[in-house]
């Protein structure tokens, strides 16, 4: 009987283990959420080396405008967006996975650019 017991405890303890890296539905998955992300960092650097450069532009109202575009564009409000972040940030693992994919991605686009042509 403990046996049974222990072995039952032992498999919930697994499952609850391996549950939690799974995706909440209500969460942005991500690999859309690393698009998301992809095209904030890439919003924020074309709002920093050029929408600043105009002293007529608040820069904080016109990266809060990149931003909603980027909402609109992948159909998610702020605070799911924000929800998201914060659940991945909670979520170490996940997140750093997330982060590394992110900045190979980055990567590849700057080989990309820099390529010499032949």
């Amino acid at each position: 009987m403990r046996t049974g017991l222990y072995i039952v405890m032992l498999a919930a303890f697994l499952l609850t283990g391996c549950s939690g890296n799974r995706i909440p539905a209500d969460v942005i998955q991500p690999h859309e959420m690393g698009n998301m992300l992809f095209e904030i960092s890439m919003a924020e650097e074309f709002v920093n080396a050029y929408v600043a450069k105009d002293s007529s532009k608040n820069k904080e109202v016109e990266i809060q405008k990149e931003y909603q575009k980027i909402f609109l564009l992948h159909e998610v409000t702020e605070a799911q967006f924000k929800e998201s972040y914060d659940f991945y940030r909670s979520h170490p693992g996940i997140f750093k996975t997330m982060m590394d994919s992110l900045n190979a991605r980055a990567q590849r686009k700057r080989n990309e650019v820099y390529q010499m042509p032949n």
